[in-house]
């Protein structure tokens, strides 16, 4: 019972969120602290689009990855390495913490950075930062509730401690039998590829930015797959990641008056006199 009514609660708040916030208007960012009602831009359609973003494909291939990962024997393979040698385990510990604390204070230092020194873009920024935090951090959640992808073993994770040696359960899946906090995919890369996206969409012309951000959220990705978390969940959370950061930084990137970027494939549920209606809309 408690896993159907799991299931129904994700259903609905998808729901829920397509209706709330949809917009195709351009704002104008207004003064602190009325701008941080900007948190809720196109909450609903952002959140849509970020899994219709490139034609699905990322979340096509988040699974499609993750299958040959498992079937190959890379996912077991890569386990193995970071397990014999303990030193790459120990390199993976930082990011463990430091991929938690990032997303939280990152978007609230930009925001408030941004409206001391009167810039509008590192506001707005700072604004699409908050929103990729409340959405990616539900989703990545909710995925791991419904995959119940079992850990790789390498250390335990509160106290760092050796796992024990044991066979391939990498192919493990306990349907909606787990906890938010481990599984698949990694929300640690998850945060991390969004922000480096969204940074990608609003200061197109920082190449330098660009490369830095997508390095952390790399060597993020990296060094989780040496502690916590299979390698395949972190490419997961990376194309995941990736989709939701491009689909929230377009959106933010309208505010500033930025050249608009009109995706081909849209869904988006109506609502109308009969109830609602179920809109696709496919540009050529």
């Amino acid at each position: 019972m408690r896993k159907l009514t799991l299931l129904v609660f994700l259903l609905v708040f998808s729901f829920c969120l397509n209706l709330y916030g949809q917009t195709n208007e351009t704002f104008t960012v207004p003064p602190f602290p009325q701008s941080l009602t900007l948190v809720f831009h196109d909450l609903g359609w952002n959140f849509l689009h970020s899994f219709t973003y490139n034609y699905g494909t990322n979340s096509i291939f988040s699974v499609a990855v993750t299958y040959a990962a498992i079937e190959s024997g890379f996912d077991y393979y890569w386990r193995n390495l970071a397990y014999d040698n303990s030193f790459l385990e120990k390199m993976g510990i930082p990011a463990v913490y430091y991929g938690f604390i990032v997303p939280i204070v990152q978007p609230f230092a930009v925001y408030f950075t941004g409206a001391a020194f009167k810039d509008t873009r590192l506001q707005v920024l700072g604004l699409a930062f908050m929103q990729t935090l409340a959405l990616t951090a539900p989703i990545q959640a909710g995925l791991k509730l419904l995959t119940g992808r079992a850990e790789p073993g390498i250390s335990d994770v509160a106290w760092h401690t050796r796992g024990e040696r044991d066979e391939d359960n990498s192919g493990s899946f306990k349907w909606l039998n787990t906890t938010f906090l481990m599984g698949w995919p990694s929300g640690h890369v998850a945060h991390a590829f969004s922000a480096a996206a969204i940074l990608n969409e609003i200061y197109k012309d920082n190449i330098w930015l660009k490369i830095g951000a997508y390095s952390y959220a790399t060597l993020m990705g990296l060094f989780v797959s040496f502690n916590v978390h299979w390698v395949s969940e972190s490419i997961a959370g990376a194309l995941l990641g990736y989709a939701m950061g491009k689909t929230i930084g377009r959106s933010f990137s309208n505010l500033l008056g930025d050249n608009k970027t009109e995706d081909k494939l849209s869904l988006s549920v109506i609502p109308n006199k009969a109830g609602f209606a179920v809109q696709l809309g496919i540009r050529l």
